[in-house]
């Protein structure tokens, strides 16, 4: 039994509210709340406490003004007063719900048979890959190990809000999934921009990408273990008919027989820990390059004065009690200190990162979380200036994203970019125990069209270029105000 079905439905028949008036309150199609009143889905997890909210506030809003609170009192055994009418409705739905969650999976677990289901109509596929397969891996208790064959780019750029956005797992969820490399290296960028958007937006899953070349025509979603869903595509490469198998026979013999398709060579990029980062030096040489590109999203750990060096180190060593990141704190100062001085360097900021930066110091100095004093904030400005000066082939882009198409998504992963090499980096990662620290891109090809993208970013309308002189002119302008600011932010510890 839904319990929470049959609370709403309950609500619903005490104050004669139309299924489309709800409707229009929570955004939801009349066909969800149908669904959830006769008990064959649930609201997704991540969304139920606003719409909770909303219908509790109708539902209050009704009884008072058709004076029934009385009705209300007897079908629920409950006493309220006016005031408290809303929050109590909340309650009811909000403690149902956890019932009704906990219920299914329940039911899940004691399941003796695995009926498949067969999904044709538009929105029972909808509603399965945007809130049901969501939720599912949610509900799972370990790590994952999922295999999907769909288009990535095409499903990023079709739902860009995407399913997997919803998901906060506490366990790893590791996928590997096909690119349509075609789509991703179109002139437009629409494929490139849509899978940065993909992985910001997704950032606690770690995602293998492969060249799906091999993989085109199976159409397949397999988690190991769990669930697997064999797709029909239309012409326009969207699931016209799905079939979901449970059974785990059925599913590992599914997962073993698409596993080949994702061939070693075919990788494009992939999430990397930092045990990998630094098995091979990669940090180190990287730098061994002289023309970079680096995307932040988060501080400033480039150009530091000399005044922070010793106190990182420190902060790696007796903090994070890691003599190893201590070292390469110090071979990067040493290393930093030789690149910035003569090579070109082109650092593209978001404006909300600066301000952030302004406002509470914190970077991330290789994999060491620091928060710079504001006296050393200003030291970093001052040194900033000093060495654009000092080599003219530092230029600065500061990026307004708040005029950005996808900003609402966000930009969260920083890149960075040598032309040769590339990965990007999950600042949220060090605040939290799920998701990649790192992707490596492996694909020439990936980089070089980042590369161009990156170059291209200069022209827009939404980029501002500063070199040294600008740099100095904002200075002059500004300095004093931004100083403040950072003083003032001093007093907010």
């Amino acid at each position: 039994m839904n319990a929470y079905g049959t609370v709403l439905k309950q609500l619903i028949q005490l104050t004669g509210s139309k299924l489309s008036t709800i409707s229009d309150v929570i955004g939801y199609d009349v066909s969800y709340i149908s669904k959830w009143c006769n008990k064959s889905m649930l609201p997704a997890a991540k969304m139920v406490p606003e719409i909770n909210r909303s219908m509790a506030s109708l539902f209050a809003q009704e009884i008072l003004s058709q004076e029934i609170l009385g009705d209300f009192e007897k079908a629920f055994l409950t006493d309220v007063c006016p005031d408290d009418l809303e929050n109590t409705i909340y309650t009811l739905l909000k403690e149902n719900y956890s019932s009704s969650c906990s219920e299914a999976s329940t039911e899940l677990k004691q399941q003796t048979t695995y009926k498949p289901r067969i999904l044709t109509l538009a929105n029972d596929i909808y509603n399965f890959f945007n809130h049901e397969l969501p939720q599912m891996l949610l509900d799972y208790d370990d790590a994952l190990d999922v295999l999907c064959t769909l288009d990535v780019c095409r499903f990023a750029m079709d739902e860009p809000s995407n399913a997997y956005s919803h998901l906060t797992a506490k366990h790893p969820v590791n996928v590997k999934i096909g690119v349509d490399t075609d789509l991703l290296y179109a002139d437009n960028n629409d494929g490139l921009k849509a899978l940065y958007y993909f992985v910001s937006a997704n950032r606690a899953i770690s995602f293998d990408f492969y060249d799906n070349t091999l993989m085109r025509t199976m159409n397949t979603i397999v988690v190991k273990d769990r669930v697997a869903i064999i797709c029909a595509l239309d012409q326009y490469n969207r699931v016209n008919v799905a079939s979901v198998i449970f059974d785990p026979e059925k599913v590992n013999q599914i997962y073993v027989r698409t596993l080949p398709a994702f061939r070693t060579p075919d990788l494009l990029a992939h999430a990397t820990e930092q045990f990998e980062f630094y098995q091979h030096g990669y940090r180190t040489d990287f730098y061994t390059k002289d023309n970079f590109q680096f995307l932040l999203t988060l501080g400033f750990e480039y150009l530091l004065p000399q005044e922070c060096w010793d106190k990182i180190i420190n902060v790696a060593r007796e903090d994070y009690h890691d003599e190893f990141m201590s070292l390469i704190v110090a071979q990067l100062q040493i290393t930093w200190e030789e690149i910035f001085e003569k090579n070109t360097s082109d650092f593209y900021v978001l404006k909300s990162s600066l301000m952030k930066y302004i406002d509470d110091g914190e970077l991330i100095f290789a994999d060491v979380v620091y928060h710079m004093t504001p006296e050393e904030r200003k030291l970093h400005i001052e040194n900033v200036l000093a060495l654009s000066k000092k080599n003219r082939n530092i230029q600065f882009y500061v990026i307004d994203d708040e005029q950005l198409v996808n900003n609402h998504q966000g930009l969260h992963f920083s890149i960075f970019n040598n032309r040769k090499k590339l990965f990007l980096k999950n600042p949220d990662r060090y605040h939290t125990d799920i998701g990649p620290y790192f992707y490596s891109v492996l694909s020439d090809q990936l980089i070089q069209r980042i590369s161009s993208y990156l170059d291209g970013l200069r022209n827009a309308d939404y980029c501002s270029h500063y070199e040294a002189e600008s740099l100095q002119a904002f200075y002059d302008k500004y300095s004093s105000l931004v100083y403040r600011m950072i003083d003032l932010s001093a007093f907010k510890k």
